[in-house]
């Protein structure tokens, strides 16, 4: 998880820098992050129960707005994914400091590093041609 930290505070200084050549580039002002997460195929119940009592309620409580989970089934069989909604690339980045500098978060990750092999961080724009349900 620590792993997973600085990856993401890496991401959010590149986003902080160049986020202004990246508005340029999006269909719509909501921005949408999608986390794929690498977890052993053993260890696939206690990241769920982990994810559900205590990730995503630290998330929910800087800002994530959940709106997609998934696990996959066939073929990386060993990835979950999750998409949080952001009204605008501030509101993500302001999320994604506060929660990876609160105290909680560097507890929680002590208790996620074993549950995890890698995690991949995608920060999107919706089509204009595809409506969201």
């Amino acid at each position: 998880m620590r792993i997973l930290s600085v990856c993401f505070l890496a991401l959010a200084i590149l986003l902080l820098m160049t986020h202004t050549d990246s508005l340029a580039q999006q269909q719509s002002a909501k921005v949408y992050v999608m986390i794929t997460v690498t977890v052993p195929l053993g260890k696939l119940p206690e990241y769920h129960a982990l994810a559900e009592k205590e990730l995503i309620p630290l998330q929910e409580k800087y800002g994530f707005r959940f709106i997609a989970g998934w696990q996959t089934i066939i073929g990386d069989i060993e990835e979950t994914i999750r998409v949080a909604e952001f009204d605008n690339i501030e509101a993500f980045l302001k999320a994604r400091v506060s929660s990876f500098g609160s105290p909680e978060w560097k507890a929680l990750a002590d208790k996620f590093d074993p549950l995890m092999r890698g995690a991949q961080t995608r920060v999107l724009s919706a089509l204009p041609y595809i409506k969201m349900k």
